[in-house]
């Protein structure tokens, strides 16, 4: 395991395995201070700015919660589009200039992609991306893959579906990425053909020496995977209505598909959902998404306790 280098974490693409397993392994050693079971406070003192330009439930309110839970306080933008002053124009550099001020860490989250690795250039403290545009989602991915840790037990010789808009989710970019640090992982990545998962990542998927095929038929591709990864077709991409037409329904899991899985997968959406993922999944032994909830409380903590230089602290 090792430490990730430099100040900030702007994307899953520049961690390594060993800095993944670092912060996994620190996310787990804080869960007892956010479980109220330790009375450590290592992030006392600190205040975290939660800078958000696209609306949030779960990433922002657990990088909220945590650093409550470890001890430090809070301040707060949503919607800064309209409720700050980038309404009147002010640029990201200088928004981030302000910003460092009042805060000793930021979480943000904005619409274009490299936005979070702009600000850190601009910023003297630590930046955590929070999602940038369609880009990459890097504290999403590392939740997603703490929960595979906690319910499979292992992050390698799996078999993982990703399912969806595999074009524009971001989570799913970052996903993959993530995964392709260790060994053995056969990824089935099941989406229509315009939305297919970009070169660049099957790429990179093939470069780290795992295996990748592409499916359009999500019945027969999820019956023998370890994992399946479920995300919303955005269907404010497709311009012709009658195209979504065509696809509508066809990427959507119930308990019946998977019921007939020869495996008993693990179930994981980055939410929030529409009607992908069906409520029948809920009582299924495998649903780990409402447990993804949670796990991000323990990786945005660890997070911030890491960039914060504050590990030593946790008891």
């Amino acid at each position: 395991m090792e430490k990730v280098t430099g100040k900030s974490v702007t994307g899953v693409k520049n961690l390594s395995r060993g800095n993944i397993e670092y912060i996994l392994d620190l996310a787990e050693k804080i869960e007892p201070i956010v479980k109220g079971e330790s009375t450590a406070q290592p992030l006392k003192g600190k205040i975290l700015c939660t800078f958000f330009y696209e609306p949030s439930t779960r990433t922002r309110l657990s990088f909220e919660t945590a650093m409550l839970r470890l001890g430090g306080g809070v301040v707060s933008m949503a919607d800064a589009q309209t409720t700050s002053s980038v309404w009147k124009g002010e640029t990201l550099k200088d928004t981030i200039k302000t910003i460092e001020n009042y805060a000793d860490v930021i979480a943000l989250r904005h619409f274009e992609a490299g936005a979070a690795v702009e600000a850190d250039s601009h910023s003297r403290i630590p930046i955590i991306n929070s999602g940038d545009g369609p880009n990459e989602h890097p504290t999403q991915t590392l939740l997603d893959m703490l929960t595979i840790k906690k319910e499979k037990g292992r992050l390698d010789n799996l078999k993982v579906a990703i399912v969806g808009d595999l074009k524009h989710t971001r989570s799913a970019h970052s996903l993959t990425l993530g995964l392709s640090n260790f060994d053995n992982i056969e990824f089935v990545f099941v989406s229509p053909d315009t939305f297919k998962t970009n070169d660049w990542i099957k790429d990179i998927v093939k470069e780290k020496g795992n295996t990748y095929v592409e499916s359009e038929d999500l019945a027969n591709a999820i019956l023998d995977v370890d994992v399946i990864y479920m995300c919303r077709i955005q269907k404010e991409r497709i311009e012709d209505p009658a195209e979504f037409a065509k696809i509508d329904g066809l990427y959507d899991l119930n308990r019946a598909l998977i019921d007939n899985c020869t495996k008993k997968p693990i179930i994981l959406h980055h939410l929030p959902r529409v009607k992908e993922l069906d409520e029948d999944v809920d009582d299924y032994e495998g649903a780990a998404y409402f447990k993804q909830t949670y796990n991000g409380v323990l990786v945005r903590g660890a997070l911030m306790t890491m960039v914060l230089n504050k590990e030593d602290e946790v008891k």
